[in-house]
């Protein structure tokens, strides 16, 4: 189920300069040459601003994202709950165009 939702995700969101690829063995959506979001063990991980990312951690809906423990990764959040995932991916590419200008 969770992987037809990251497909689903995934074919929403390409188009433009919204790609597919890989990121740690994991796929994932960039725009342009920098990722936004990617599927990691079957759950999504998001790179949003820190007053987004601190909104869904405070709230217990994501948590810091570790690709190895006691290495966190700056902005990105796995995704916990039932939290709409379209305005997140949204936010996560909106914020990594914005860094590529």
């Amino acid at each position: 189920m969770a992987d037809d939702s990251w497909q689903d995700l995934v074919e929403r969101s390409e188009g433009g300069p919204v790609t597919r690829g890989t990121m740690f063995g994991s796929q994932g959506l960039r725009t342009g040459r920098k990722y936004f979001a990617i599927w990691w063990h079957e759950q999504l991980v998001v790179k949003l601003p820190a007053d987004r990312a601190q909104e869904l951690l405070s709230a217990g809906t994501g948590q810091v994202f570790e690709p190895m423990a006691g290495r966190p990764m700056n902005g990105w959040v796995l995704v916990r709950g039932s939290v709409e995932w379209d305005p997140l991916v949204s936010a996560a590419r909106a914020h990594v165009e914005a860094q590529q200008t």
